[in-house]
């Protein structure tokens, strides 16, 4: 029977939204022994006590120890207290205001009992919405696991001494990744295992307390994994927020207390520095850390809530020309979907290679392969792989694109509340330098958004305005309209969605579900460019055969919205406030235009 200690710190806890914590947990045990341990850093008595009377008549745990300090030690420092006081092999960490969901704890074990010792943490989704940090999303290794549901490997755990005491809150959870990474070990995200977790009110919601005391966390781990460089950048920018206006009352002096906290704490967390490694380098984005995708506040659903209207089959469809290692990462990324209805189908344009890789995926996932013996190209090849597909709805993956686990979920989430025939999400376009093509080994150089443009049939009609692996799309479009024209090697998704959406929208999520690559190398990129060119002339002349038809004021509205959309892109575009929203020291300039214009304008009116 395996053994968890499960531990959680409270605060003044709400003992409803507590016990339903308890009793997600409890509903979990089955064949787990399962040890409660609860550290109170409550400032009375009294709350300690009315935990203990509502865990008093408590019998689904091997073991409930509720221990409560004399002062607030933080969090990190209360799940410390509650490590030493445990035993078992795996250390689970959950703030007070989450709920596990169902059957998130048994296949959890599961995983981490087959799962290498070098792995030292299994981090859990969050519902409803899940940390935008990126993964790894074939491996699901993470840079970092939150601390608000995740399992530790309890031997991992106790090598690097538990969480930092000197970070009272915020951020405790990075520093401790990277000291594990640091140690060799590796980290995993495992997003089919869930926990709902409130902690926001409302999408968007500004948080004050996380916002100043990640800003000290912030500084004190770039003392401790940045060096000195990156150490006064931190404090530059802290001194350059500190003088913007404030964006919430009290600011201002906030940061400047963050700051002094950080001068008080900077000669510990500079002598107990940790070098970068060849496995470990530390990435901190302004105040954050490592890459985030966009899509924070994309709500998922939770199990407990009613349930969707209906779960159907999606169908991926994957064409591939014997490059049997990028198939399997692309396999990988498909098995690792949280959508429970999914199956794949695989043709290879020419001979059967890939079979065998193929068939390593059948007790992970349902899969078709289909080879067609000689090279027919990739439209036929998508074609084959239409009239194979089962599914109602279908989404094609080329063999070196990859899926992030929720793009299946996310889409039909979509299409499901919208009540439309198509959705796309965000994409990163990924320049990648390949270094052995045959063993399918590369450097992914930078993540990027291209295509960030909301539906609009006269852009489409344009230029593409979505990736191929984008677009999750219902079948009864390709019933009616029929697949790729086989005709064309290049652009044929595009020539596909001109005609896809004669009649029906797509709708736009905004948030990063998948990612494709681009050649890296300047040469192969111009000649891929070359092609694209030729192909594109070639797509316009077909689109002389489509016809549209609508009403006059539909054509009004639609020529009203297009212009819309491009004066928007041309002049207070949104993907230029998020690149100075991405570069801290233009969002602090861009923060003084508002009081600078008003300053002049009053200067002028004066005189």
């Amino acid at each position: 029977m395996p053994a968890v200690d499960v531990s959680v710190v409270t605060y003044l806890p709400d003992l409803a939204a507590l016990g339903e914590l308890i009793g997600s947990i409890r509903e979990q045990a089955g064949d787990i022994a399962l040890h409660l341990l609860i550290h109170d850093n409550s400032p009375n008595a009294a709350a300690t006590a009315q935990i203990e009377r509502m865990l008093a008549a408590e019998t689904g745990f091997a073991g409930i120890d509720i221990q409560r300090s004399e002062e607030n030690l933080g969090f990190g420092r209360g799940h410390n207290a509650n490590a030493e006081r445990g035993r078992a092999p795996y250390f689970f960490v959950l703030n007070q205001d989450c709920v596990l969901e169902p059957n998130a704890l048994s296949p959890l074990l599961d995983t981490a009992a087959r799962d290498d010792a070098a792995v030292a943490a299994w981090e859990l989704r969050q519902i409803p919405y899940e940390h935008p940090k990126a993964y790894d999303p074939v491996t699901l290794d993470v840079p970092w696991v939150s601390g608000a549901a995740t399992l530790f490997r309890r031997s991992a755990f106790d090598a690097v001494g538990g969480f930092e005491p000197r970070i009272f809150m915020y951020g405790e959870d990075v520093d401790l990744s990277w000291r594990l990474r640091a140690k060799g070990f590796r980290l995993r995200y495992l997003p089919r295992c869930a926990v709902v977790h409130r902690t926001y009110k409302f999408a968007g919601e500004v948080k004050p307390l996380q916002i100043l005391g990640g800003v000290e966390t912030n500084l004190c781990l770039r003392a401790r994994f940045g060096g000195q460089r990156r150490t006064v950048r931190g404090v530059l920018r802290l001194g350059l927020e500190a003088l913007a206006p404030q964006d919430f009352p009290g600011r201002r002096m906030g940061l400047i207390r963050a700051g002094l906290r950080f001068l008080k704490h900077w000669p510990y967390f500079y002598a107990t520095r940790v070098v970068p490694t060849a496995a470990f380098t530390p990435i901190f984005a302004g105040r954050d850390y490592e890459v985030r995708r966009d899509g924070a506040f994309v709500a998922m659903r939770s199990q407990r809530e009613p349930p969707r209207p209906s779960t159907p089959l999606v169908s991926i469809l994957i064409r591939t020309v014997d490059r049997g290692a990028w198939l399997e990462e692309a396999l990988a990324t498909v098995a690792n979907q949280t959508w429970p209805n999914i199956e794949a189908v695989v043709i290879e344009d020419g001979p059967a290679r890939s079979e065998a890789i193929v068939e390593r995926f059948r007790d992970r996932l349902a899969i078709r392969y289909r080879a067609t013996g000689s090279r027919v190209g990739r439209a036929r090849a998508g074609n084959t792989a239409l009239a194979e597909a089962r599914g109602e709805w279908l989404n094609f993956l080329d063999d070196d694109d990859q899926f992030f686990a929720d793009h299946v979920e996310v889409l039909v989430d979509a299409v499901q509340q919208r009540r439309v025939k198509g959705a796309y999400g965000l994409a990163w376009e990924t320049p990648t330098r390949v270094l052995d093509r045959a063993k399918g080994t590369y450097e992914e150089l930078a993540y990027g958004t291209r295509h960030r443009h909301p539906f609009d049939r006269l852009a489409l009609w344009h230029h593409n305005i979505f990736p191929i692996q984008a677009v999750l799309f219902h079948r009864s479009l390709y019933e009616r309209y029929g697949g790729f024209a086989e005709d064309m090697d290049q652009l044929e998704d595009w020539n596909l969605w001109t005609r896809y959406t004669l009649e029906d929208d797509f709708v736009l999520v905004e948030k990063t579900t998948s990612k494709y690559r681009v050649p890296a190398s300047a040469r192969e990129a111009a000649a891929r460019q070359a092609l694209l060119d030729r192909a594109y002339r070639d797509a316009l002349e077909r689109q002389k055969a489509l016809r549209f038809v609508a009403p006059p004021l539909e054509i009004a509205r639609l020529a009203e919205a297009h212009i819309r959309s491009q004066s928007t892109l041309l002049v207070s575009s949104p993907a230029v406030r998020r690149f100075i929203g991405a570069r801290p020291w233009l969002a602090r300039l861009a923060a003084w235009r508002g009081p600078i214009v008003r300053r002049l304008k009053r200067g002028r009116t004066v005189l």
